[in-house]
């Protein structure tokens, strides 16, 4: 990997901050001179340029440095701020933006305008200034000469910086050979040579550059005088580089100044050399760069290059190759600096977000006028007053203190810790049952450490919402622009974090909230007048913590929302009639602005009107696990509150059972639990309701969903914002860390339930969304969601084996096979948010080498689980599906009707979910009902001919040894228009066989007795 390559991504994000520096800084300017907004602008523009041309980047160093001219003028008072000066300086901030993007991408930053929009910012230049950008004037006299103008046409000329090289250079005599091995000799030899201008200026070069650029002429030789005041340490840094065979740097010409050689009069020089009224100082300055920095090497010589702007580095303490080794570098710095600047020149550039601690003393009242002084100095051993100490430990420890980690890493590493949080739930379930001491004790152990590996992971992954609210003012300051409105944008709370995954849904959201504000929100100035209101608008975006909640508030000052014009907007939609209207509250009014293709606006334009904005807003919210909410006062203005969680990945749950099935609840929407027999139900109206210490609890039925519960002996109440409900389930089992998973393309939205979450025992446990259930209501979600739809018609249980079964077996199988497509169904139903039915028309027992003969001879898929709990090598389950049948249930999961295709990948991976979910709630019913550990492995899935396909699975020793009889249960399910028919096979060992007809007998036998 070259050079280029391997600093591009590090080029990119220090690119972008600096970039984000400028605007937000540039939308302050706008507002009023500001002295600190010009000198961040001026210092990131500078920054930027630098890195560009050290890169090579030279579309983006010239429009960097016409920026840097401009805002040089600005800073000097010569140039006036105005609005149509800020809209070309952002007009070069977003070709700088497009450039980023452009090299991000691999490219060279290339810009198609460039010329046209360096021309654009030029304009703004005084003529002097414009003419000494153009082409530079030697600033000293012979014997120094400027560069040749045989170089005006090269591809690179080097970066005309404002700094003065004149003043305190020495002239180096520099020799370099690159290594025979190099490829693209040229290349690398223009980069070097743009380097070397990153610190200084090339007076001679031989060969010319336009040799250096050709590469059949070029041998890789080149001899320079090079003038810098940077010091040979950063020459020889920059010639350091593995593609440079032999180097030679001579020692250092004195300057003209030295020499007694007359300065021009117009130029102010560092007072390093005899005259009439020279007077300057040297400044101790310590410098810490902020360990929370990622890249402090290049900081810090940024820093370094801009005191160099002000003055001469007498002595640098580490030395630079240990400032520019991110692996050695601590980010503390001890400098001698010479100058005549004022010291609040010095304070202005060591004032930045990334320095952490600094101090500057005056080491010497006054300079030595001697000749000659100021190269003693550069080599002075009693650098006494410099905190020294502190500097040389960076050479000496060499601890890599920060590292950079890519995103994609993070996000794996916080899968492990996820599967870790799974695989403990399940491991302290196994240790419950078997109540192994010594394994309860290691637990306990282990799990502290994977609790605090958890919490460590979050918080690496939290990101202060900064990130994206920088983004705004600029987009309020070009809307407001084109809608001819006045706006003063606040921007509050932006150090709270968010994990990044809930940071990444955001930006559209809060993007389309702030069109929304600017478009039908704040009026324009006339009208704002007109009504008493200040002409300027005010908008803000506030975000702040609460409890376990971040709540994130977008208000403006406009004329708010017009209740009335939304009820007749829906009633000519239909979506209301007058009667509705009438009585419709304020709060139910404003919801109907979140229905899809709902809009006020009188016309469409660019910016709203569509009728999608909020549609948009309130889905990608909600998919977020969060809530929106809207307030309003009219003629005052417009309150947007978003509730969001801090982290989506690992989640306290409260797990419960209704109708004897699991489910989990967030504890964060859980208000209270309670004895049902302290508060019994009472009708209210047309529902049920409980009266808890003189509050009404409206109870919310989830029976179309989960079934009645025959045993009701629990209260849950929920709660999500201000609304409150209750549910009633058959017993709490407790809490338990979790990991939510989304419902999966192939199933979509499902009403009533927001995700999934597989705990240690292997069951897929449906996680309730308490948001829709207390919007909607219980049985609205539940007849959206399905519910139990199970035909129990097993009519034959065949045997045609070895083993005889008695009629009473032949109904425990029956039941059995009941319960276990009946859980299934319900899995599925809501799952797929749509009624299934499933139906066991026959059971067959019979013989393992005779299986095949009741399979039909067509390509199927066999999803194949093999069941782990108290018994070791159980046996397997199947879940067997011929080929067509893959097609129609693949078609009821992705809502298409196409039946005359080939199974792809879409179909395969379909299939592996619905052979997930299928078995696994077969299997955990089974097993709830046996009161047995039942837990299925990882599935695997094979798409053949049947026959085939067993062989493989038949020969397995522990099935060859252990398994004689097969349970096959046909099954047929029914959606819609769908019929599919699958069989659901058991293959149990002699052992589990019979322990699974003894406590099917028990199970029988206490339901007569009962």
């Amino acid at each position: 990997m070259s050079d280029l390559d391997a600093y591009r991504s590090l080029y990119v994000a220090e690119s972008r901050e600096n970039l984000e520096g400028i605007v937000s800084n540039l939308l302050v300017l706008e507002k009023g001179t500001d002295s600190h907004a010009i000198d961040e602008i001026f210092r990131s523009a500078h920054s930027l340029k630098g890195m560009s041309a050290s890169m090579g980047f030279s579309h983006m160093e010239e429009i960097c440095h016409a920026l840097e001219d401009v805002f040089s003028q600005i800073r000097s008072g010569r140039l006036e701020v105005t609005q149509s000066l800020v809209d070309d300086l952002l007009g070069g901030a977003d070709d700088i933006e497009l450039m980023i993007d452009e090299i991000e991408a691999g490219g060279d930053g290339q810009l198609d305008h460039k010329d046209q929009r360096v021309k654009s910012l030029k304009r703004w230049l005084s003529a002097d200034e414009e003419k000494e950008v153009v082409k530079p004037a030697p600033k000293t006299p012979a014997p120094i000469e400027p560069p040749s103008s045989d170089t005006a046409g090269d591809m690179y000329e080097g970066p005309a910086y404002d700094q003065d090289y004149g003043s305190g250079c020495l002239t180096y005599t520099i020799t370099f050979s690159l290594a025979d091995n190099v490829d693209n000799k040229n290349l690398r030899g223009m980069l070097i040579l743009q380097n070397l201008e990153s610190i200084g200026e090339i007076v001679t070069c031989s060969p010319e550059r336009t040799i250096v650029e050709d590469d059949e002429n070029f041998t890789g030789n080149v001899t320079l005088e090079f003038r810098t005041n940077a010091g040979k340490s950063a020459i020889e840094t920059i010639l350091g580089v593995s593609d440079i065979k032999t180097r030679t740097i001579s020692e250092p010409a004195i300057p003209a100044e030295v020499s007694g050689v007359p300065q021009a009069k117009d130029e102010p020089a560092i007072p390093l050399t005899k005259g009439p009224s020279d007077t300057g100082f040297r400044y101790e300055i310590h410098v810490e760069i902020s360990s929370s920095v990622d890249s402090r090497n290049l900081r810090s010589m940024l820093l370094l290059q801009n005191l160099e702007g002000l003055g001469t580095i007498l002595h640098l303490s580490p030395k630079r190759e240990i400032i520019e080794d991110s692996d050695t570098y601590n980010g503390v710095m001890d400098i001698l600096l010479s100058t005549v600047e004022p010291q609040e020149k010095i304070h202005a550039l060591l004032k930045g977000s990334d320095i952490k601690n600094y101090s500057v003393r005056v080491e010497v009242p006054e300079i030595s006028k001697e000749p000659g002084a100021a190269l003693e100095g550069s080599d002075s051993t009693s650098f006494a007053g410099i905190r020294a100490s502190s500097a040389d430990k960076a050479e000496k420890k060499r601890e890599v203190k920060n590292i950079r980690v890519d995103i994609d890493r993070l996000d794996h590493m916080m899968n492990l810790v996820e599967d870790l949080v799974i695989n403990r739930g399940r491991l302290e379930q196994i240790a419950q049952q078997y109540k192994i001491k010594e394994l309860d004790e290691t637990l306990n152990m282990v799990g502290r450490s994977v609790s605090d590996l958890q919490v460590m992971m979050m918080d690496i992954r939290m990101i202060p919402l900064n990130h994206i609210f920088n983004r705004f003012p600029r987009t309020v300051r070009d809307i407001a622009a084109k809608e001819g409105k006045e706006v003063d944008f606040v921007v509050e709370g932006g150090d709270t974090e968010l994990d990044r995954s809930v940071m990444d849904g955001l930006n559209d959201p809060l993007l389309h909230l702030i069109r929304n504000a600017l478009d039908h929100g704040i009026e324009p100035p006339d009208v704002r007048i007109a009504n008493g209101k200040n002409p300027k608008g005010r908008l803000t975006l506030s975000a702040s913590r609460d409890k376990d909640n971040v709540i994130i508030v977008i208000e403006d000052d406009g004329g708010g929302v017009n209740v009335e014009k939304i009820k007749k907007k829906a009633i000519e939609r239909g979506l209301i009639t007058e009667e509705i209207a009438a009585s419709m509250s304020d709060q139910d009014a404003y919801d109907l602005l979140f229905q899809p293709g709902f809009s006020t606006a009188d016309k469409i334009t660019d910016i709203s009107g569509r009728g999608v904005g909020l549609d948009v807003v309130k889905t990608t919210i909600a998919s977020l696990q969060g809530t929106i909410k809207l307030e309003s006062v009219p003629g005052q203005g417009s309150r947007f509150e978003l509730v969001l969680p801090p982290t989506m990945a690992i989640v306290m749950v409260m797990m419960i059972r209704i109708n004897g099935k699991r489910c989990a609840i967030p504890i964060t929407n859980v208000a209270e639990v309670a004895s049902l027999a302290a508060f019994p139900i009472q009708n209210i109206g047309n529902g049920e309701g409980l009266l808890m210490r003189d509050e009404i609890i409206v109870l919310y039925r989830l029976d179309d969903m989960l079934g009645r519960s025959k045993s009701e002996e629990v209260i849950v109440v929920l709660q999500n914002g201000n609304r409150k409900g209750a549910i009633i389930a058959d017993l709490i089992e407790g809490q338990q860390e979790v990991v939510i998973k989304p419902l999966s393309k192939f199933v979509g939205a499902c009403e009533g339930v927001s995700g999934v979450t597989i705990p240690g025992d292997g069951e897929v446990v449906p996680v309730l969304d308490v948001k829709a259930i207390l919007r909607e209501g219980g049985q609205k979600s539940g007849r959206k969601s399905g519910g139990r739809r199970v035909k129990k018609m097993i009519k034959n249980v065949i045997a045609d084996g070895d083993l005889a079964i008695s009629e009473q077996q032949a109904d425990e199988l029956r039941e059995l096979g009941n319960i276990g497509a009946a859980h299934a169904a319900t899995t599925l139903s809501t799952i797929l948010s749509t009624m299934i039915q499933i139906r066991v028309p026959e059971i067959i027992l019979v013989n393992l080498a005779n299986l095949r003969n009741y399979l039909d001879d067509v390509m199927a898929a066999m999803t194949v689980f093999q069941i782990q709990g108290q018994i070791k090598g159980e046996g397997y389950l199947i879940l067997h599906i011929p080929e067509d049948s893959i097609i129609r249930l693949t078609n009821i999961m992705i809502g298409t009707t196409e039946l005359n295709r080939e199974i792809d990948d879409m179909d395969r991976s379909a299939i592996n979910e619905i052979g997930n979910i299928m078995t696994s709630s077969f299997l955990d019913a089974c097993a709830t009902l046996l009161n047995i550990i039942m837990i299925p492995s990882p599935p695997s899935m094979v798409i053949d001919m049947p026959h085939a396909a067993l062989e493989s699975i038949i020969a397995t020793q522990e099935i060859k040894e252990n398994v004689d009889e097969v349970v096959l249960f046909r099954t047929e399910l029914t959606c819609a228009t769908h019929e599919i028919k699958a069989n659901i096979i058991l293959l149990p060992s002699r052992s589990l066989l019979a322990e699974i007809f003894a406590r099917m007998e028990n199970v029988i036998a206490v339901a007569k007795s009962g």
